[in-house]
């Protein structure tokens, strides 16, 4: 009798299913390296005191998780020997590749300490920890412990940006280096052990992609605004492309149709090169070289259908419709003190203008293509549009208190199209 020996194709090569997630983290570190300081202004902005250490022990937990289950004698993919191995490999891999490029690249962190922060050794450790759980329970009995596992680490990588440690490129680089030490760890310990040490399948894999794809995902990518003048002061500061981040859900009752939702923001830097002082005060051009607009931006919490269309080879064509609030960034127009004011106030700059956006009914559609590269994981390549129009109201500076705090004076109000739309890329884990 012959025997047929099907050839895989490039997509279920080895190589390709344990590279992909980690390129879709690096690739996008390098697209948003350009805008991590206009990131890390909207921490800034919002919490800027942000100072907890509970990142520090968070990175651990899927890994503590995996021996805890062992030590309780919930059987896992793989024997406590041969995961432990795993483990070992993958850690030593991981620590030789952050710690390679942090001081070759020695890029300063955001909080001026030190030279060491691309990319992130916390943020990579809790993403190894929870590819590890992944592989071990999440793979093997429920996708609950992956979705429990990369939560955590999505916290702590979040964590490292609010704590001021990092840049988001340092955590999404940190991200993608932490998953594929795990996926090469794994490769070392399937070398050395072959088909010893691990435990017979508890299910069929990999899964129909006809069944019902309920999913979470996390998202990133550009956004355009449809209408440059999102400003209330002035048609000469415009707003530049920004960046798109989100994270979207739904829970499929069929094949193709389920409910979800989404929480994202979207910032948009301003251009202000062809303004002039004087264009607001004859006086501001003795005080100050130039202003400076914070960043305009949009965040936004939305229910609504949700669809999804598979095909043939593990390709989903995907979309929704959502509507809910969406509430616009406060923020302020700054005057860029020149070198004597600099000197008289004891600071670089001072906020001349105050907007404040008010919250207000939004709404948004998009489409996306999707691939999975394995039982539970897809990239997807999405586009979306996004609507909403908010009532800004302007305030000018006009005293200063007792305690030196500025005191404001309502000037005009005015209603600012958002609409904007958004490309990128989305990482989807389906829970099935």
């Amino acid at each position: 009798m012959d025997t047929v020996i099907t050839k895989k194709s490039f997509w279920q090569s080895r190589a390709v299913q344990i590279s992909i997630a980690p390129a879709a983290f690096l690739t996008a570190s390098w697209l948003l390296w350009g805008e991590r300081k206009e990131i890390r202004d909207f921490r800034n902005r919002y919490i800027p005191t942000f100072r907890h250490h509970y990142d520090d022990y968070l990175q651990y937990m899927p890994a503590v998780a995996v021996f805890g289950l062992n030590a309780a004698g919930v059987k896992g993919k793989n024997t406590l020997k041969r995961a432990s191995v795993s483990y070992v490999f993958s850690a030593v891999t991981m620590a030789i590749l952050v710690n390679t490029v942090k001081y070759t690249a020695k890029v300063e962190r955001p909080d001026g300490t030190e030279r060491n922060s691309y990319p992130s050794g916390h943020t990579a450790n809790s993403f190894m920890n929870a590819t590890f759980l992944h592989k071990e329970y999440g793979q093997y009995r429920s996708p609950l412990y992956s979705v429990a596992a990369y939560g955590a680490a999505t916290v702590t990588g979040i964590s490292r940006e609010l704590n001021n440690r990092h840049w988001v490129s340092d955590v999404l680089a940190g991200a993608g280096i932490g998953i594929l030490s795990t996926e090469l760890g794994y490769v070392f310990a399937d070398k050395l052990f072959k088909e010893k040490e691990a435990h017979k399948p508890l299910r069929q894999t990999p899964f129909p992609v006809t069944n019902k794809p309920s999913f979470l995902e996390m998202r990133i990518g550009y956004a355009t605004a449809l209408h440059r003048d999102i400003t209330v002061t002035d048609e000469k500061v415009k707003a530049k492309d920004g960046f798109n981040l989100g994270l979207q859900g739904a829970w499929f009752f069929h094949k193709n149709v389920g409910i979800g939702g989404e929480f994202a923001f979207t910032s948009f830097p301003m251009n202000s090169d062809n303004f002039n002082l004087s264009d607001l005060s004859p006086e501001l051009d003795s005080i100050a070289d130039g202003i400076y607009t914070q960043p305009m931006g949009v965040r936004y919490l939305e229910l609504g259908p949700f669809f999804s269309l598979p095909l043939t080879h593990n390709w989903f064509i995907s979309a929704n419709w959502c509507a809910g609030v969406s509430s616009g960034a406060q923020g302020n127009i700054q005057l860029l003190l020149n070198a004597e004011w600099k000197e008289f106030l004891e600071r670089n700059d001072y906020p001349f203008y105050r907007y404040k956006p008010e919250r207000t009914f939004s709404w948004s559609c998009g489409a996306g293509l999707a691939k999975r590269v394995s039982r539970n994981v897809a990239i997807k390549l999405y586009g979306k549009y996004f609507h909403s129009r908010h009532n800004f109201e302007l305030d000018m500076i006009d005293d200063l208190d007792d305690k030196g705090n500025v005191v404001y004076k309502y000037l005009s109000s005015e209603i600012i199209d958002f609409s904007h739309i958004a490309i990128g890329l989305g990482l989807t884990a389906y829970l099935w």
